[in-house]
């Protein structure tokens, strides 16, 4: 064991043997109107790695690369970080009259620039991921963690260190040190004593199975921070680190990659067409009766059949997994399915963001031994999400502010519209009893801070709680503060303006199981910090449930939002659209964030709340059943 340590300890003065060059990888196109998504992977990376981005376009199939392409947004121009499903959004005739040929090309050249290590933090202390590398089936993730506040103890907990990969695979920490200190056990949790300013290592290592992909969808670490006053002050945190490349190129290099040849044809007149019609889809396999359950004795089942639509499909995903369909519409891909019951969740969306959503169950039967299933017989039935829904309520804060009597501040025109709206899709649509929704329209300072207050008396650890904010946001660039502008909030004075750290402080002193919180105004993302917002969560919707969270979603983040709101109207479309009888915030999020960068200049946000008592869970809504 010792000398399994001692190998472990000395990793750092090691170094992974060198892999291949980055690459760009996978670019898919996608017209939405009169936009163009291109879409694409950057990988092989270090982790850490930043690029400089290019777009170039030739409609004679790549000999000229010289049609304009200026007007473009997303993972573009300098400081991208590698990472799959990179997107870059073209509108196109704002750049050209037309652009109609059956030779488009498109390339993409990325560009190294400096390595910029991923940082989150908790609780005073910083943490910065340093290394992450995978040596045959080992991962090795360094991490440095600086303490900028008082003596506390941390302890790091191996079972909650774990990485996920992009097949849902998930592996625990058996191995870890901590400064000086070693835990060789699953259960093992080092701990460390940090002065004010001390900094240290931590170290984790992760076993992984044949087939374990060599890019990370997530890495998280579970710590605890203890301090001994008058008592025991002892809080949890959750760091977290995103689409993690474990390769380690000795020397990035300049990378490019042209697409296939493609037909593109956008013109003035593809403004003109008005389509609010949703696609079809027809399933040749499996047969789809209703009222007649679909079982499998496999755990693989071929799903075939046709998306119909006039003008074309943008996506087709089933389950949330984008599935490639010919030119006439006809898709078959295979799903995998758990033994038990297996909801088949599918969306289709055309070029003019419209939605067809269905949802049909696959059980899943295999045959069994006699043993086999007397085991499955005797073992205990874990609890369904239906079933730990069901033990709290859903509490709604709907605050809506357009009168400003102030004259030095503008009065708004929408934001109570869009509030009413969300509140009745929230009522009509899924598990909020109108008695525990309360709507507050153009309130004061003191309405909402007693508001907050009366949460705080009657929610108890079961509740989930979801805030809603629309009205002025205001973020001071010198002082990085950001403020919510109730109605009787002066221009001359931040008397009665509320602190984004006034706002943090409530949601951690309201007691929920999951608290989820909207904010649709100028400055929003403010509220994030210094954290790195993310999408597309690996965990089950279960797991997302069990554990507690403090989330956020924004409609844009440290800029200038407009009055009438895309990030709105297309988070109560999804609300409304939605078939599923459980969605995450964060799949919510990621359904209908490509439609707010297509339609509005705002970068949308979703992400944890620090310091607030996440725990790496998320809010759950819960449709009504009729």
């Amino acid at each position: 064991m010792k000398k399994k340590i001692l190998l472990f300890i000395s990793f750092i003065i090691l170094f992974a043997i060198p892999s291949q060059a980055q690459q760009i990888e996978n670019i898919k196109i996608k017209s939405l109107a009169n936009k163009l998504n291109i879409i694409y992977d950057l990988t092989h990376e270090k982790a850490g790695q930043q690029f400089e981005v290019k777009l170039l376009c030739s409609t004679d199939g790549g000999a000229n690369f010289n049609i304009n392409v200026t007007s473009v947004t997303g993972d573009i121009g300098k400081n991208v970080y590698g990472g799959k499903d990179k997107i870059i959004i073209w509108d196109v005739l704002k750049d050209n009259k037309n652009l109609k040929s059956e030779n488009v090309v498109f390339k993409l050249e990325a560009t190294p620039e400096k390595i910029k290590n991923l940082t989150d933090y908790a609780e005073s202390f910083d943490f910065e991921l340093i290394d992450c590398f995978k040596r045959n089936q080992t991962i090795i993730c360094a991490l440095k963690i600086k303490n900028n506040g008082k003596k506390r103890d941390l302890k790091a907990i191996n079972r909650l260190a774990r990485v996920y990969d992009f097949k849902g695979n998930w592996v625990e920490s058996h191995l870890s040190k901590l400064g000086r200190i070693t835990g060789d056990q699953k259960y093992a949790v080092p701990t460390l004593t940090f002065m004010p300013e001390q900094t240290e290592i931590a170290v984790f290592q992760f076993n992984v199975p044949e087939g374990f992909s060599s890019r990370l969808k997530l890495v998280e670490f579970g710590f605890e921070f203890l301090e001994i006053t008058y008592g025991l002050d002892y809080k949890k945190g959750n760091i977290e680190f995103r689409d993690i490349s474990l390769s380690n190129t000795e020397n990035a290099a300049k990378t490019e990659l042209i697409s296939q040849v493609m037909k593109i044809d956008i013109g003035p007149e593809t403004s003109k067409i008005k389509d609010n019609k949703a696609p079809s889809i027809t399933f040749s396999n499996p047969i789809i009766e209703k009222g007649k359950p679909i079982i499998s004795k496999t755990e693989e089942i071929s799903v075939s059949g046709k998306i119909i639509d006039e003008n074309g499909i943008y996506e087709f995903t089933i389950n949330g997994m984008d599935i490639p369909f010919v030119e006439d519409g006809s898709f078959k891909s295979d799903i995998f399915l758990a033994e038990g019951e297996n909801n088949i969740f599918v969306r289709a969306t055309d070029i003019f963001q419209n939605n067809f959503e269905t949802t049909f169950q696959i059980n899943f039967k295999p045959e069994q031994k006699q043993d086999q299933r007397k085991a499955s017989f005797e073992k205990p039935k874990a609890k369904s999400l239906k079933e730990a829904a069901k033990e709290g309520k859903y509490y709604a804060l709907i605050i809506g502010v357009n009168d400003y009597p102030d004259p030095e501040i503008m009065e708004l025109d929408k934001p109570i519209q869009d509030a009413e709206k969300l509140l009745t899709n929230l009522t009509k649509n899924y598990t909020f009893e109108p008695e525990n929704v309360k709507f507050l329209k153009n309130p004061t300072h003191e309405d909402i801070i007693a508001e907050f207050d009366r949460l705080n008396r009657i929610i108890d650890e079961k509740d989930n709680l979801l805030i809603f904010y629309a009205g002025h946001g205001y973020w001071d660039r010198e002082d990085e503060i950001g403020y919510w502008l109730p109605s009787d909030a002066k221009q001359t004075n931040t008397a009665n303006w509320i602190r984004n750290s006034t706002i943090r402080d409530y949601l951690r002193a309201v007691k929920t199981k999951h608290t989820l919180l909207i904010a649709d105004a100028c400055f929003s993302g403010g509220i994030f910090k210094s954290r790195i917002t993310y999408t597309d969560a690996p965990k089950t919707i279960l797991n997302a449930y069990e554990l507690p969270s403090r989330k956020a979603m924004t409609s844009g983040s440290i800029e200038e939002v407009p009055d009438k709101s895309v990030f709105m109207l297309f988070l109560n479309k999804r609300l409304e659209e939605n078939t599923k009888e459980f969605i995450s915030a964060e799949e919510l999020f990621s359904s209908f964030k490509a439609a707010v960068l297509n339609n509005s200049p705002t970068v949308p946000l979703y992400g944890e709340i620090k310091d607030t008592g996440d725990e790496g869970g998320d809010f759950i809504f819960v449709r009504r059943t009729k």
